[in-house]
């Protein structure tokens, strides 16, 4: 037995922490640790019926402290309690500087010999390898001291650079403007999927880069910062040596310099320790925060890479080899960005996991607002004010907006005043907010303008900071954005004073809309050097494609147009708005019909943020015809826009069913409750849209494709279409879901005098088919033409539609392209043309899978039927011999077919002997289409001969 000695770290207090099993695991592990002689001095027996305590005890007793610190650490890593093995880690480097302060050893009393002092980590590598040599001379022995020295005096540039960036990252991480709790929740979400940060994911092999993209505003920096943070404090799970924040809005300032330049810019006492550092690259993570603001052109981080950290280059290509691995191959990287430089990303990162940053979810928005009222009722009504406004609750997922919104409806509440209003628009908010924080008449136009002016040209610039001598260029004062630094409008840098930011991107866009709102003064443009395009420049889709930050802005400089809104600004700021704003909208670009479906869905988007019913018909009277692509967000504005289109004449929607963020664990029982909440949330705009088949007696056309619809929404939709103020004509229904969607549509037509054309089309039509003939048979029924296509259908169900068919007495023409009709049908279809009662002028076949077979009876009905006059029959296998056939039928001249179209149906040269045949007698066949046969010259001469022929009809081959 040793002396007793001294553990470093409370070894009892740790052993306590353990289970009865775990205890148990520590027991058996530390047999397998190897502690060369030290394990023979251990009485086994008295181990295994030890506590915690009784353990601690027989180790100190038995074996050196030094080998009983290392050993527990190692058990500790090997059961997977990193915890204990962090705080055992911690105590001992407390009491390695303690005792280096002292200038005396640690354990066993023992004289520090001069020697290179050891990393931790290392020395427990090489005890777990056996490596490390132990004898019984205590002057053998290394110290502890040794050990921890590379963390207490062997290196007092490092304890003070963690302690300086744990400072700057934890106040970073508690500057947020409104309590940070469901910030905190968020980014302990996100910081599981990191792999350094997630105890449950196993090291990899290799080195990670990792990629946490948005848009901005929802977290990225926010992750960035925490992560530093937790490397500070030693709470991340890979254990680095170092981590380099790299701010790209820092970085884009720099001229060329090296990467040793570029990383330790800051930290000039480290300068003789850069080449040891960066030959432990495996053991470094950089944190490279903001790709998207390096600036860098397309191209330019490829280009010239370099892994020679004391070689010169720009910046971008600095990181560019950072990123291809070409500079430091096995450091980790944490990269944040927003999606624009994402293209850019994918050609340099090697092997990335790409995580995308959702922001607040809709829970973290619910427990925001529930704890910032306090009041449960005033909580959840604000809430559901802002979740009825789908683009603000989408804008929510901010926790900056999410504050911004609790902080202007809170503030309505405690005055008594009606929020709802305010929720209408994301404008009509913002500028709630942004007079809420001033009293009225407080005069500070000039500040306003200030600050609206730096947004904007922030904004063309793509900048979202701007350092002094932005504000000079501009003509800004420092003094001119106090008032919104005080309100937290505007945020200053703790890091570096001069540096302003705005509270979050919406609100910048929403000021930049203001500078072009607010009426223009003589001194506005006296000598100052602005880069801001005017606002039809804004407006153009050349430029919103370039920035589609300025997409924001426009739907914003919109929303400025309303003459309510622009009354409260000049009451609270004393500030005019531009008297030539409505002009101008009308002047833009936007406002043109001629566009794609993505400029149509911008146009309404500005359009309802004005909120003005006359520029919103002035601008949508010029629309016949429109097409619609819906979904929970663009229901409002699309519903608001239409019903003021008054010339409209045909509507084409597409609803898009909403799917679950990719990042939310939902499984089918707790998704459904979620879509339901969609739907109802969507129904007053669904039924403000569907109101306009009643009041619009100009709409004629109606045409719904890929779309889900809800019971709820079917319902309303039907009731409008059925009521006898609607004077539909056309009507396609395609693809719809769920299944019961046509058919309750189908029925809502029953007896409709004024639909003349119908098309019908899904592949799963079954429940369908019986409610298409209720609407076949009705004495009212007005149908001209009907199209069933890709419809499947059983025998019995092509029986009932044979019928019905043959009890109608309007329809003229039918299109059953794409069917599988199979014998039975295609016969009882046969039967159905051979009526007398049946008036059937066009039929098409198209692709139904008719064979040479079904040709015969198709000849015997064009012999009989009195009306066919244009039939269809292509993508069928009829070949020569089904041609044969119907030529038969062709010849007798009770026959009426004038068109007959024959395209891709395997006919060849002997097919068009028939036909030759044909032409040259008395035939009424006047068009002819034979595309996409194999019929060779032979056949081509043979067509050509007979249409040279006197008694040939034939006008159209």
């Amino acid at each position: 037995m040793v002396s007793s000695t001294q553990v470093n770290f409370n070894l009892q207090a740790l052993l306590e922490q353990l289970s009865q099993d775990e205890l148990s695991k520590f027991k058996s592990l530390l047999r397998t640790v190897s502690l060369g002689n030290e394990a023979q001095k251990i009485p086994q027996k008295e181990v295994d019926e030890a506590d915690g305590k009784q353990l601690a005890e027989i180790l100190i007793s038995h074996c050196h402290s030094y080998w009983t610190e290392l050993a527990t650490i190692q058990v500790f890593e090997k059961m997977h309690r990193m915890d204990l093995s962090e705080r055992a880690k911690d105590e001992l480097r407390e009491a390695a500087l303690k005792s280096l302060n002292k200038n005396k050893p640690l354990s066993l009393g023992i004289t520090r010999k001069e020697r290179e002092p050891l990393d931790v980590e290392e020395m427990l590598e090489r005890f777990k390898a056996g490596t490390l040599e132990c004898t019984e001379t205590e002057e053998d022995v290394p110290v502890l001291t040794e050990v921890f020295k590379v963390k207490g005096e062997k290196s007092d540039n490092e304890n003070r650079y963690r302690l300086i960036l744990k400072t700057k990252f934890r106040e970073m991480w508690q500057s947020w403007p409104g309590d940070s709790k469901e910030v905190r929740v968020m980014a302990e979400r996100y910081r599981m999927l990191i792999p350094f940060s997630n105890p449950r994911m196993l090291p990899g092999p290799f080195s990670h880069t990792v990629v946490l993209h948005s848009p901005a505003g929802l977290g990225k920096t926010t992750l960035a910062n925490k992560l530093m943070l937790d490397w500070t404090e030693d709470n991340l799970i890979q254990k680095f040596k170092y981590a380099f924040y790299l701010s790209c809005r820092e970085l884009s300032r720099l001229g060329p310099c090296s990467f040793a330049e570029m990383v330790f810019r800051d930290w000039p006492e480290w300068q003789e320790d850069i080449p040891h550092i960066l030959a432990q690259a495996q053991r470094i993570l950089f944190v490279i925060d903001g790709f998207d603001e390096l600036g860098a052109p397309p191209g330019a981080l490829i280009q010239d890479l370099c892994g020679d950290w004391e070689q010169q280059k720009p910046v971008p290509v600095l990181l560019g080899s950072l990123l291809k691995r070409k500079m430091l191959p096995k450091a980790a990287l944490l990269v944040t960005t927003r999606p624009r430089a994402l293209r850019d990303l994918r050609f340099l990162a090697e092997q990335p996991i790409y995580i995308r940053v959702e922001g607040f979810l809709e829970e973290d928005r619910r427990a925001y607002f529930l704890r910032r009222f306090g009041d449960e009722d005033q909580a959840m009504r604000a809430f559901e004010l802002m979740r009825s406004n789908a683009a603000l609750f989408q804008l929510g997922s901010a926790p900056a907006v999410c504050w911004i919104v609790c902080t202007t409806l809170k503030l309505q509440m405690e005055k008594g005043e009606d929020p709802a209003p305010t929720c209408l628009t994301s404008t009509g908010l913002f500028l709630r907010f942004l007079c809420s924080q001033f009293p009225q008449g407080a005069q500070l136009r000039g500040a306003l303008r200030a600050l609206s002016l730096l947004a904007a040209q922030g904004l063309w610039a793509q900048m979202s900071v701007f350092h002094g001598e932005d504000l000079e260029r501009l003509g800004v004062q420092e003094s001119d954005l106090r008032p919104f630094l005080d309100r937290d409008i505007l945020c200053q840098d703790r890091a570096s004073k001069g540096c302003y930011s705005f509270i979050h991107l919406s609100f910048q866009q929403f000021l930049t809309a203001l500078f072009y709102a607010l009426e223009k003064e003589e001194e506005d443009r006296d000598g100052h050097a602005w880069d801001i395009g005017d606002v039809q420049k804004m407006l153009t889709r050349e430029e919103r494609l370039k920035n589609p930050d300025l997409i924001q802005a426009g739907r914003f400089f919109f929303g400025l147009a309303n003459e309510k809104r622009a009354k409260e600004l000049e009451a609270t700021f004393g500030c005019q708005m531009s008297p030539e704003i409505k002009q101008e909208l009308l002047r833009c670009d936007v406002s043109r019909k001629n566009g794609t479906v993505a400029d149509l869905k911008e146009l309404l988007c500005c359009l309802y943020e004005s909120q003005e019913d006359e520029l919103v018909k002035e601008v949508m009277a010029q629309f016949k015809e429109i097409s619609l692509h819906l979904n929970a967000v663009d229901i409002a504005s699309s519903s608001f826009c239409v019903k003021h289109c008054r010339n409209l004449q045909k509507m084409a929607l597409q609803v898009i069913k909403e799917t679950l963020p990719e990042n939310v664990a939902a499984s089918e029982s707790n998704a459904e409750p979620e879509r339901s909440q969609d739907d109802q949330d969507m129904l007053p705009f669904w039924t403000d849209l569907c109101s306009i088949f009643g009041s619009n007696k100009d709409l004629m056309g109606l045409e719904i494709n890929n779309s889900f619809l809800s019971a709820s929404l079917v319902k309303i939709l039907c009731e409008q279409i059925a009521s006898d103020n609607c004077h539909l004509q056309r009507v396609v229904f395609k693809n719809l879901s769920p299944a019961d969607a046509h058919r309750n549509l189908c029925l809502a037509l029953r007896g409709h005098k004024t639909v003349t054309h119908l098309t019908l089309q899904g592949n799963d039509q079954k429940d369908m088919l019986p409610a298409l003939c209720e609407v076949l048979r009705h004495p009212e029924c007005n149908l001209r033409y009907l199209g069933l296509v890709s419809c499947s259908a059983t025998t019995q169900q092509w029986a009932d539609l044979s019928l019905a068919l043959e009890a109608n007495q309007s329809l003229m023409c039918v299109n059953l392209s794409d069917n599988e009709l199979l014998d039975e049908g295609a016969k009882l279809l046969y039967t159905t043309l051979r009526h007398p009662k049946c008036f059937l002028q066009r039929l098409s076949l198209e692709n139904c899978h008719l064979t040479e077979a079904n040709c015969k009876d198709l000849a015997a009905v064009l012999v009989v039927s009195r009306e066919l006059t244009h039939l269809c029959l292509a993508k069928n296998s009829l070949k020569d011999t089904g041609v044969k056939f119907l030529c038969e039928g062709l010849s007798y001249p009770e026959c009426k077919l004038q068109a007959l179209v024959l395209w891709n149906c395997d006919i060849t040269s002997d097919g068009c002997c028939s036909l030759a045949k044909l032409l040259q007698e008395k035939s009424s066949l006047s068009c002819l289409d034979l595309g996409l046969n194999h019929i060779g010259v032979t056949g081509v001469k043979v067509l050509c001969e007979a249409l040279s022929k006197p008694l040939c009809n034939l006008r159209c081959l």
